[in-house]
Protein backbone atom coordinates (compact mmCIF):
# COMPACT_ATOMS: atom_id res chain seq x y z
CA UNK A 1 0.00 0.00 0.00
CA UNK A 2 2.18 2.81 -1.42
CA UNK A 3 0.88 6.34 -1.03
CA UNK A 4 1.77 9.65 -1.88
CA UNK A 5 2.03 12.61 -0.57
CA UNK A 6 2.06 16.46 -1.84
CA UNK A 7 3.54 19.81 -0.32
CA UNK A 8 1.61 22.49 -1.42
CA UNK A 9 3.99 25.17 -0.81
CA UNK A 10 7.57 23.32 -1.75
CA UNK A 11 5.62 21.59 -4.65
CA UNK A 12 7.89 18.67 -3.49
CA UNK A 13 6.33 15.08 -3.11
CA UNK A 14 7.26 11.85 -1.28
CA UNK A 15 5.96 7.68 -1.79
CA UNK A 16 5.82 6.14 1.64
CA UNK A 17 4.42 3.03 2.68
CA UNK A 18 1.71 1.75 4.95
CA UNK A 19 2.34 -1.87 5.89
CA UNK A 20 2.93 -4.08 8.53
CA UNK A 21 6.14 -5.72 7.57
CA UNK A 22 7.51 -2.24 7.44
CA UNK A 23 6.08 -0.25 10.37
CA UNK A 24 7.11 -0.76 13.96
CA UNK A 25 4.85 1.99 16.21
CA UNK A 26 7.34 4.95 16.47
CA UNK A 27 9.14 3.96 13.12
CA UNK A 28 10.22 6.60 11.21
CA UNK A 29 9.52 5.92 7.90
CA UNK A 30 11.83 5.72 4.83
CA UNK A 31 11.04 8.08 1.34
CA UNK A 32 10.64 5.55 -1.17
CA UNK A 33 11.89 6.59 -5.16
CA UNK A 34 9.97 4.55 -7.79
CA UNK A 35 12.08 3.90 -10.66
CA UNK A 36 11.52 2.95 -14.31
CA UNK A 37 14.19 0.52 -15.09
CA UNK A 38 17.43 -0.86 -15.13
CA UNK A 39 19.33 -0.42 -11.27
CA UNK A 40 17.87 0.30 -8.21
CA UNK A 41 19.42 2.07 -5.54
CA UNK A 42 18.60 1.12 -1.74
CA UNK A 43 15.51 3.39 -1.41
CA UNK A 44 14.07 2.77 -4.28
CA UNK A 45 11.22 0.49 -5.10
CA UNK A 46 10.78 -0.81 -8.90
CA UNK A 47 7.12 -0.34 -10.97
CA UNK A 48 6.76 -3.82 -11.53
CA UNK A 49 6.65 -4.13 -7.54
CA UNK A 50 3.76 -1.80 -7.44
CA UNK A 51 0.88 -3.96 -6.67
CA UNK A 52 -2.71 -2.33 -7.30
CA UNK A 53 -5.34 -4.76 -6.45
CA UNK A 54 -4.22 -3.39 -2.51
CA UNK A 55 -6.28 -0.53 -1.76
CA UNK A 56 -6.16 2.08 0.74
CA UNK A 57 -9.57 2.21 1.94
CA UNK A 58 -9.74 5.81 3.49
CA UNK A 59 -7.56 8.68 4.48
CA UNK A 60 -8.11 11.73 6.56
CA UNK A 61 -5.63 14.40 7.73
CA UNK A 62 -5.71 17.15 10.23
CA UNK A 63 -6.51 20.58 9.08
CA UNK A 64 -3.54 22.25 10.75
CA UNK A 65 -1.26 19.71 11.83
CA UNK A 66 1.08 17.14 9.64
CA UNK A 67 -1.26 14.27 10.47
CA UNK A 68 -2.66 11.72 8.30
CA UNK A 69 -4.26 8.41 9.10
CA UNK A 70 -4.96 5.75 6.52
CA UNK A 71 -6.40 2.71 5.85
CA UNK A 72 -5.78 -0.60 4.77
CA UNK A 73 -7.54 -4.18 4.75
CA UNK A 74 -8.13 -4.27 8.88
CA UNK A 75 -5.04 -1.42 9.47
CA UNK A 76 -4.95 1.76 10.75
CA UNK A 77 -1.99 3.47 10.51
CA UNK A 78 -0.98 7.37 11.55
CA UNK A 79 1.90 9.29 10.42
CA UNK A 80 3.30 12.07 11.83
CA UNK A 81 6.04 14.62 10.20
CA UNK A 82 8.14 15.04 13.05
CA UNK A 83 10.00 18.46 13.02
CA UNK A 84 13.44 18.61 14.14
Amino acid sequence: NFFRMFDRNTKRDVTLEASRENSKPRAILKPRKVCVGGKRRKDEISVDSLDFSKKILHTAWHPSENIIAVAATNNLYIFQDKVN
